[in-house]
C-alpha cells in the first residue's frame, strides 16, 4: 500500500474544525518525525521530542492533545510506558 503524502496530512489537519493550536502543533510535531523516518506508518515518538517541537510545555496538555487526536480519527496512538522506546503513532 502506497503510503499518504505530508501534503494529505496537513490538508487533513486544515480541514479540522474547532482544533486548537496545540492540538495542530503536537499534530505537525509528529509528521515532522515520521518525515524523518521515511514516512513510515506507524513511526516512533516520544513524549520528550514531540513537547519540543510542538512547543508544547506541559505533560497534561500533551496527553489532551494526543486524546483528541486519537479521538478525531486523525492518529492511533500505543504508549510504550519503556524509557528507552519510542511510543508508536499511526497517522490515518
Amino acid at each position: 500500500m502506497k503510503s499518504l503524502g505530508m501534503k494529505y496530512y496537513v490538508e487533513r489537519i486544515v480541514k479540522e474544525r474547532n482544533l486548537q493550536p496545540s492540538r495542530i502543533a503536537i499534530f505537525l510535531a509528529m509528521l515532522q518525525l515520521w518525515k524523518e523516518q521515511k514516512g513510515r506508518n506507524p513511526f516512533q515518538i516520544s513524549r520528550k521530542k514531540i513537547m519540543k517541537l510542538s512547543g508544547v510545555k506541559s505533560i497534561v496538555t500533551y496527553h489532551t492533545c494526543i486524546a483528541e487526536l486519537k479521538d478525531r480519527g486523525l492518529v492511533e496512538y500505543r504508549p510504550s510506558y519503556h524509557p528507552k522506546l519510542g511510543s508508536s503513532v499511526k497517522l490515518k
